[in-house]
Order: C-alpha cells, then structure tokens, then sequence
C-alpha cells in the first residue's frame, strides 16, 4: 500500500471557523457529523473535523508534513476509531476515499491551506460531489498568512 507523508491539519482560528485544536489530523465531515452550533456555512461549502473523540469542525485545514508515513488504511482507522466505528467494517472501496484525499492532501506543498467544497453538474445529469482543493487568502498579507499557515 502507497504511504504518504503528509496529512491536513487544523489551525485552531475561529475567525476562519477552525475550532478543532491546533495540529490535529483533519478529515472530511461526514452526514453525522455536526457544526456543533459553532458556525453557518453557505450550502456549497462543506468542513473537516478532527479525527479524535471530539471531531470538533474545521473550514480550513493546512498541509503538513508528518513524522514517518502514514497510508489510507491507517488513516481510515483514525476515522473509523474517532466516530466509534468498528475498524473491521472497512472495504477496499472506502479505503479508496481515504487514498483520494491523501493524493489530494500530498500533490501540495507543505503549508498551503485547503478547504472543501460540494461541486454541483446539472448537465447531463444532476451530479454532486466534494471537492477538496488549495483555499486562497487575497486579504491577508505574507506576514499574516506565515503566522496563521506557517510553522
């Protein structure tokens, strides 16, 4: 199985509505996971939550590079362990979600924020699906943006 060295993990910045604690491992929401009555999201864009027992909400998350390795079985563990799921229910076809976002997670470089957004086809047919992509800052300077992404 591929390994991948890096992972998302959170800011803890509520003005950008990241509530989980700094440097947790992020994943995306699931429909059972809650906003907690933190924040309000427009409907085309979705969250993360911290894969611990608290799966707090994140709009943002950073790449960063991690200790060793780590591989999507690994990490569908983490997210399986963190919503109180049993590990042995896991599919090779769901560890292929969790493969897509690690490629998605790695193909940037470390300290680029990412967020995750519903992308909606009407044509041919009405389709929807996440999109987890590289989140732009124009009103932040290079200061702020190092303080808030940085090391």
């Amino acid at each position: 199985m591929k390994t991948y060295e890096k992972i998302l993990m959170s800011i803890d910045n509520e003005q950008f509505n990241s509530f989980a604690p700094k440097g947790r491992w992020l994943y995306i929401a699931n429909k059972k996971d809650t906003k907690k009555g933190l924040f309000r999201l427009p409907n085309f864009i979705h969250y993360f939550v911290s894969l611990d027992s608290e799966r707090m909400p994140s709009e943002i998350g950073v790449v960063k590079k991690i200790n060793g390795h780590i591989t999507a079985r690994e990490l569908a563990e983490l997210d399986y362990k963190s919503r109180k799921i049993d590990v042995s229910l896991l599919t090779d076809e769901s560890i292929r979600e969790y493969e897509w976002f690690l490629e998605k997670v790695n193909a940037l470089p470390e300290h680029t924020p990412m967020a995750v957004t519903w992308f909606e086809r009407i044509f041919p047919k009405k389709e929807k699906e996440l999109r987890v992509h590289k989140k732009f800052f124009t009103g932040l300077t290079k200061e702020e943006k190092k303080e808030l992404f940085g090391d």
